[in-house]
C-alpha cells in the first residue's frame, strides 16, 4: 500500500475546495451588488423615460384644450390683447403648465409670446427657430384632424417639451384651413425640474445634452417632432450595490480568511493523519532490520494493479533463498554478527535483481526474490547467477569474515498458476537443494536442476 503521494493532495484537494468557495463567495458578492446596480439604472431609466413622457403629454395634452376652443380662436381673432392674457397667456405665468406660450400666424409670424417676463405678451421677441420643424409637420395635417405636433425641442438655449396645434373652433369647416393661427405651448426642462427628477431616482448630475458622438450611459433619448433623436438626457445613477459591497466587504473578507482557516487546519490535520497512516503501513509492511519488504508487504505489493495478471500469465519466476551456516553464526558471534550479515545479503540481493524486480525478507535467513519477465525462465537465471556470485563473497566482521552460501530453489509460473503454488513450489525446491547439499538453484521440479544454475568463483573483494 502506497500513500506517499496523500499529504499533497489532501492538501491540494482542501485548498482547491478553500479557492472555489472562496471564489464563490466573492463572485456573489460582485453579481449581487452588480446586479442591484443594474437594476437601480434600469429603474432610474424607467422614471426618467414616464417623467419626460408625462411631460410632453402634459403639454400636448393642455395645448389641444387651449386651442381646440372656440372662444380662443374669436379671442386672438379680435386680438384683444387683455382678454388673450387673461384666457391664454396667463397659463405661462400662474397654472404651471407652461413655462413658455406663443401664438403664431398662420404665416408661422410671432404674434405674441408669454414666458413669465411680460404682461401682454410685449416681452422681448424670443428666437423661435426651434419651432419651425413642429411647425412644418402641423401643416402637413388637415385642420379636421385637431392635430397636435408634440415632442422635445430647443428654444434660446434651452429644451423642453413642445406641443404645437392650430386653434380650430366648431365652425372651421367654414374657414380656411391654411389661415387659421398657431398655439405653441412650452414647458422647459429647468435646473428645478432636473432636480426634481434627481430627487425621484436619487441619483445627481442631470442635464440635457446635444447628440454628439456615441450615446453616453446612463442616457435617455430625447426625441422631436419627427420621432428623431434631438438631444440626451444624462446622469450619474445612485450606485446602492457599490456601496452595500463596500460596507460589506471587510465581513466577506474575514469569512474569506476563515474559510481558508478550516481549511489549512483540516489540510493539515490530514496531513498529519497520513503521514502517521504511511508510517504505519511502512513499519507493517518493511523489515525492520533490513528495510526489505516483510511478508505483509509482499502480499501488498502482490495487491497493486498489474501484477496479479502478470502471475495469472505465468509471466514471473520465485527464488527462494536460505543461508547456510547462518545459525551458526549466530551461536558463535552472536545476534549482532547475525543481523550484520542480514543486512549485507538483503543489500546483495537488491543489487542482483533489476529495478522492477521484488525482494522480500520472510523472516529468520529466508528471503525471496519474485522475478517479473515475458520470458522468466531465462530471467530467473540471469538473476539467480548474479546470486549465487554476490552471495558466495564473504562477509566481513570486526574480528573476522565467513562466507554464508545459500541454499537457491526456483519456481517458474504458469498461465493460471496460483502465487501460493508458486511459492510452495519455490520453497520445495530450495530444501530439495539444501538437503542435497548444492551449490547450485534447484529448479522445481527437483529432476530440472541441471538446466545449469551454477554458483560461479569469485575473487571480488569482501563486502
Amino acid at each position: 500500500m502506497t500513500v506517499g503521494g496523500q499529504p499533497r493532495f489532501i492538501f491540494g484537494k482542501l485548498f482547491l475546495l478553500g479557492f472555489i468557495a472562496v471564489g464563490m463567495i466573492i463572485g456573489s458578492v460582485f453579481w449581487l451588488t452588480g446586479r442591484i446596480d443594474q437594476l437601480e439604472r434600469d429603474s432610474a431609466e424607467d422614471i426618467v423615460r414616464v417623467i419626460v413622457t408625462e411631460k410632453v403629454s402634459q403639454v400636448r395634452g393642455s395645448v389641444a384644450d387651449y386651442a381646440h376652443w372656440s372662444f380662443a380662436y374669436e379671442l386672438v381673432k379680435r386680438d384683444d390683447g387683455a382678454e388673450i392674457y387673461e384666457h391664454l397667456g396667463s397659463g405661462a405665468y400662474e397654472e404651471g403648465v407652461f413655462h413658455q406660450i406663443a401664438i403664431l400666424k398662420a404665416d408661422g409670424r410671432l404674434h405674441r409670446f408669454y414666458d413669465g417676463t411680460g404682461t401682454n405678451g410685449d416681452s422681448k421677441t424670443p428666437d423661435l427657430t426651434g419651432l419651425q420643424p413642429f411647425v412644418d409637420k402641423l401643416r402637413q395635417t388637415d385642420p379636421a384632424d385637431y392635430a397636435v405636433i408634440s415632442g422635445i425641442g430647443q428654444l434660446g438655449g434651452a429644451y423642453g417639451a413642445i406641443s404645437v396645434t392650430r386653434f380650430t373652433p366648431d365652425n372651421f369647416a367654414e374657414l380656411d384651413g391654411k389661415a387659421l393661427p398657431f398655439l405653441v405651448g412650452i414647458r422647459l426642462f429647468t435646473d428645478p425640474e432636473l432636480q426634481a427628477i434627481a430627487n425621484l431616482t436619487q441619483g445627481s448630475g442631470y442635464a440635457i445634452m446635444p447628440l454628439s458622438g456615441a450615446l453616453q450611459d446612463p442616457a435617455l433619448e430625447l426625441v422631436g417632432p419627427d420621432g428623431q433623436p434631438v438631444a440626451q438626457l444624462v446622469w450619474s445613477p445612485r450606485h446602492l450595490g457599490t456601496v452595500l459591497r463596500t460596507e460589506i466587504m471587510p465581513g466577506i473578507l474575514l469569512v474569506c480568511f476563515g474559510i481558508f482557516a478550516i481549511c489549512f487546519s483540516a489540510a493539515r490535520y490530514f496531513h498529519l493523519q497520513s503521514k502517521a497512516l504511511e508510517h504505519a503501513v511502512t513499519v507493517a509492511s518493511t523489515d525492520k532490520l533490513t528495510g526489505l519488504l516483510n511478508r505483509s508487504g509482499l502480499e501488498d505489493r502482490l495487491q497493486q494493479p498489474g501484477v496479479g495478471e502478470q502471475i495469472q500469465a505465468g509471466q514471473v519466476a520465485v527464488l527462494y533463498l536460505d543461508l547456510n551456516d547462518f545459525k551458526r553464526l549466530n551461536d558463535e558471534h552472536g545476534h549482532k554478527d547475525g543481523d550484520h550479515a542480514l543486512k549485507v545479503t538483503a543489500k546483495r540481493l537488491l543489487e542482483s535483481v533489476r529495478p522492477h524486480d521484488v525482494v522480500v525478507r520472510l523472516g529468520g535467513d529466508e528471503f525471496v526474490c519474485v522475478v517479473f519477465d515475458k520470458s522468466p525462465r531465462a530471467a530467473a537465471k540471469t538473476v539467480s547467477d548474479r546470486v549465487l556470485i554476490a552471495c558466495n563473497r564473504p562477509i566481513v566482521f570486526n574480528d573476522h569474515q565467513t562466507i554464508l552460501s545459500p541454499s537457491l530453489g526456483i519456481a517458474v509460473g504458469q498461465p493460471g498458476m496460483a502465487w501460493e503454488t508458486l511459492l510452495g513450489q519455490a520453497d520445495e525446491a530450495m530444501y530439495q537443494s539444501k538437503r542435497n547439499g548444492l551449490s547450485t538453484a534447484t529448479v522445481f521440479p527437483p529432476h530440472e536442476q541441471q538446466i545449469g544454475y551454477v554458483a560461479k568463483s569469485s575473487t571480488a573483494d569482501a563486502a
